[in-house]
């Protein structure tokens, strides 16, 4: 929340303070509500007034609202980036392990998934706000003009350098001489590292660039990739202690 309040205060932006509940129910011979959709409603929107107090007292000058709504995370702020347009989704990152994060996922990965715009995962271990180094992590497919377009404004907007990033897991023919053509307006540093796992030369690089961002381009083209997509993303999410900004075309 701290994160997402000092970026828009630093871009002049608003923040829309947002928290989606569902409703809890007691799985007996007969469904049971544990608490009435009205208290569910009157807690939230009690806690939400809370937190804007915190971010008005640590940032008065900046402009804060609440939003509390009831139903499916990743579709309640689609539905409410539809109506906003926001810059960034900013929400925090908690790892999920074992066969949960296989099944399930985390809400971040479900949150990407399905997010049209870019949504910024913060670990709960982040230190620092300040964004100068940014690592774009790319996999050399044949980047949109669209997407390209988001680089250029995001990276831009954040005054921040631009580092450019290919894990190799196995030995192949790079050329990423399309991708550095669009984004050349930034004068990006391209680099590539070997190793066996994409998430493992992640954080060797994110390291080694003092970086303190990390922006990748969820993909998903067949049924296989979309089966194993929240897995995937978990990767990249538990890869750094940075946030990480996930953009889609």
């Amino acid at each position: 929340m701290h994160y997402g309040a000092r970026l828009a205060q630093d871009l002049g932006a608003s923040i829309v303070l947002t928290h989606i509940y569902q409703v809890q129910v007691s799985m007996t011979d007969m469904p049971v509500m544990l608490f009435s959709v009205e208290e569910l409603k009157k807690n939230t929107e009690n806690s939400l007034e809370r937190c804007k107090q915190e971010l008005k007292q640590k940032f008065p000058e900046l402009s804060v609202r609440t939003e509390s709504r009831l139903g499916s995370v990743p579709d309640e702020l689609n539905i409410l980036a539809e109506e906003t347009n926001p810059l960034f989704i900013v929400m925090g990152s908690h790892n999920t392990k074992g066969i949960e994060r296989i099944l399930l996922g985390s809400t971040s990965a479900s949150v990407i998934r399905h997010s049209h715009h870019p949504v910024l995962a913060v670990p709960a271990n982040n230190k620092t706000t300040a964004i100068k180094n940014i690592v774009l992590a790319a996999d050399l497919e044949e980047v949109p003009d669209s997407l390209c377009k988001k680089i250029v404004e995001i990276v831009a907007l954040l005054k921040a350098n631009l580092h450019i990033v290919h894990v190799k897991v196995k030995e192949e023919t790079e050329k990423p001489d399309r991708l550095l053509e669009k984004l050349s307006t930034l004068n990006p540093t391209y680099e590539s590292i070997a190793n066996k796992k994409v998430q493992a030369g992640l954080l060797q690089f994110v390291q080694a660039r003092n970086a303190d961002l990390l922006i990748f381009l969820p993909h998903e083209h067949n049924l296989v990739e979309r089966l194993f997509f929240k897995v995937h993303t978990e990767d990249i999410l538990s890869a750094t202690n940075v946030p990480v900004l996930a953009v889609k075309a």
